[in-house]
């Protein structure tokens, strides 16, 4: 499969990873990814916990912590790759937005609803929201929806999104 590298990955599974994240991350990037997700593996299982996911200490002080941790349950390196490569430089603006939506479409079935809106507000906000705030803000952002009984699509979201800033990137360190 190719020369291993001293540190466990050929030369073919970092091309490999390049091109399953959109050219996103470097060789050297994800180099120092791997060396990252060895490090979370306390076990050397192969893939990280969500318990060893929370140990980023980034991931830990989100307010979508929670949220975060039930997506990613168990990790494998391959899609710890994929997960980070919204965060990075080369990630697009639509890149980071469907990540965000994926966070958001808290049942999976490809909308955001009433529902889903109300518990990440609540994760977001905290106790900062009254009951009625929140009632509000889910009411006005589903009034953005296309369809507002199924709630917000991928377009409605994206298009909800349009004119903010997304401020979503990581620091890969690289030994280069």
């Amino acid at each position: 499969m190719g020369q291993a590298m001293s540190f466990g990955l050929t030369q073919y599974d970092v091309e490999e990873l390049m091109e399953y994240c959109g050219g996103k991350f470097s060789q050297a990037e994800i180099e120092g990814l791997y060396k990252r997700f060895r490090s979370l593996d306390r076990g050397h299982k192969g893939y990280i916990s969500a318990e060893e996911f929370m140990n980023i200490p980034e991931l830990s002080i989100n307010p979508l912590a929670r949220r975060l941790e039930r997506m990613f349950e168990t990790v494998n390196f391959k899609d710890f790759v994929g997960i980070l490569a919204a965060f990075s430089k080369r990630a697009s603006r639509d890149d980071r937005v469907r990540f965000i939506f994926t966070v958001f479409d808290m049942d999976g079935d490809g909308h955001v609803g009433a529902e889903d809106l109300d518990l990440m507000l609540r994760q977001l906000a905290g106790q900062s929201l009254s009951e009625e705030d929140i009632s509000t803000v889910v009411k006005k952002a589903l009034q953005e929806a296309s369809t507002p009984a199924a709630g917000l699509s991928y377009d409605d979201f994206k298009k909800l999104l349009q004119g903010s800033q997304l401020l979503m990137q990581v620091e890969v360190p690289s030994d280069t």
